[in-house]
């Protein structure tokens, strides 16, 4: 789904991005601004940004369930 038509950034794109930022940093700072910087875009009207917002959180534990799932730790 497209999430900013400014920069043309998909969901799909937040998700990898969040992922990536997780992978390199224990602690990174996961606002759309960050997000979109690694994506190599710039904000631009920020209308988009509720939403990025929503699909970071979710992409966030996503990467932290699946983390736990790899480690073991939900070994049940």
């Amino acid at each position: 789904m497209i999430v900013c038509h400014c920069n043309r950034i998909t969901s799909a794109d937040i998700d990898d991005a969040v992922t990536c930022m997780k992978k390199n940093c224990s602690n990174p700072d996961l606002c759309p601004k960050k997000v979109y910087e690694e994506l190599g875009a710039c904000p631009k009207c920020c209308n988009c940004f509720p939403l990025a917002e929503k699909l970071i959180k979710e992409s966030t534990l996503r990467f932290i369930s699946q983390s736990e799932i790899a480690n073991g730790s939900l070994a049940g």
